[in-house]
């Protein structure tokens, strides 16, 4: 049987470990409700903007001006505590993208130490930045490397409830795979069609971007929620355990002086 001073040790320890995870779980619950809010307003204005980029690039019918071919980027988190969506996300990302010939970026500490044990860090490139939601300038480094590429392709967590996040992958190029018939659409385009592309290659590329790294944003505060809830279930569990075992520790001390002061007045 531990000693009392052992238990009241472990004790204090797991009720640290429980209070550290109901105050993440708080910070979570109350940073999901705002970031949730701004996503659902957010999210009909980038697919409008989804739904004309891609409208604007199937009809130009213009040559593509980008020298490279395709670019997969991993986007994962720099801080732990999100539960297993990071390794989802690298998954998905390794599985899908070894046997093409495309070049890959991973962004995020989470996703370059994945990267360690699976013998592929040296031919994929790494990016990470101070935080886990970029500053403006880091922003501008991230889409300056996809400038040249054809077709960028973002494998992310996406936000499908609070209770569901998958790993998923989209085109913020939409660089078609098949043509796309445009015979009966006519349009006039002011200014000139190239100048127009040239801004939605760039402009709009930027905040089809933004809109991804806000649904991530989204889904790893969600996935932490879940990791923490789960943290601090577990936590009240062993704590519960250990305030059980106190009190046997301190009946068997009790009984133990029972039976030495019985002993000793039997003599």
């Amino acid at each position: 049987m531990p000693r009392l001073e052992e238990v009241k040790a472990e004790i204090k320890d797991e009720e640290i470990l429980y209070d550290l995870a109901s105050a993440f779980t708080e910070v979570s619950a109350a940073k999901i409700g705002v970031l949730k809010r701004n996503f659902e307003e957010n999210q009909s204005f980038f697919q409008e903007v989804s739904g004309l980029y891609r409208l604007v690039k199937s009809s130009s019918g213009l040559p593509a001006t980008a020298s490279k071919g395709t670019l997969a980027i991993a986007m994962t988190t720099n801080n732990r505590f999100y539960g297993v969506i990071n390794l989802e996300v690298m998954k998905k990302f390794l599985s899908e993208t070894q046997n093409q010939s495309v070049e890959r970026l991973v962004v995020g500490k989470i996703g370059a130490s994945h990267l360690k044990p699976t013998g592929q860090e040296a031919r994929i490139e790494k990016m990470v930045f101070a935080h886990d939601v970029p500053s403006i300038e880091e922003l501008k480094d991230l889409l300056e490397k996809t400038k040249s590429y054809q077709q960028v392709l973002l494998f992310y967590p996406q936000f499908k409830t609070i209770y569901t996040q998958t790993p998923a992958v989209t085109d913020i190029t939409y660089s078609p795979s098949t043509p796309t018939a445009t015979e009966d659409l006519h349009f006039i385009f002011e200014p000139e069609l190239p100048k127009i592309l040239e801004f939605f290659e760039t402009q709009i590329r930027a905040i089809l971007l933004q809109g991804v790294l806000l649904e991530m944003e989204l889904s790893v505060t969600a996935s932490r929620l879940q990791a923490m809830s789960r943290s601090q279930e577990h936590a009240r569990e062993v704590l519960e355990s250990r305030r059980q075992q106190l009190t046997k520790a301190v009946h068997s001390q009790i009984n133990a002086r029972l039976l030495e002061s019985l002993g000793r007045v039997k003599r």
